[in-house]
């Protein structure tokens, strides 16, 4: 008997990009969430119009889902499209691919409600291996 098909929410690549490449190029004030606004417009982008197949992982999520707050709909997109921007910012910084580097929207740290981040970044790293840290 074939398995039946597992159901998810789905993010055009493209389409991610463009809202990401505009959300970047906002004249942002300090302190503005920029990510949050980035995410509540890939929530209406990829539950509208012709995204049915969203609309139906929706429906099986929470028969109210139309009904959401924006925390609500924060709540359920932030860390999907954090992880697909953070592989799609590693795969473009591959020197194979032309070692690109792009920011992600002003906020994404702060995303969880964190003030601050105790993940040791690639800088940090590099900093031990050189000895520059102990």
């Amino acid at each position: 008997m074939a398995k039946a098909k597992q159901k998810r929410f789905t993010i055009d690549t493209a389409a991610f990009v463009t809202l990401w490449r505009n959300h970047i190029n906002l004249d942002a004030k300090p302190g503005d969430d920029v990510w949050r606004k980035f995410v509540l417009n890939c929530f209406d982008r990829f539950t509208g119009g012709n995204e049915l197949s969203n609309q139906a992982y929706l429906l099986d999520v929470d028969r109210q889902w139309k009904k959401w707050t924006a925390d609500k709909k924060y709540a359920f997109l932030s860390e999907k499209a954090y992880s697909k921007a953070i592989i799609i910012k590693r795969n473009l910084a591959k020197e194979e691919n032309g070692g690109h580097k792009v920011d992600l929207p002003q906020g994404y740290k702060t995303r969880k409600g964190l003030t601050s981040t105790k993940r040791v970044t690639t800088e940090d790293i590099w900093n031990i291996f050189s000895g520059k840290v102990q």
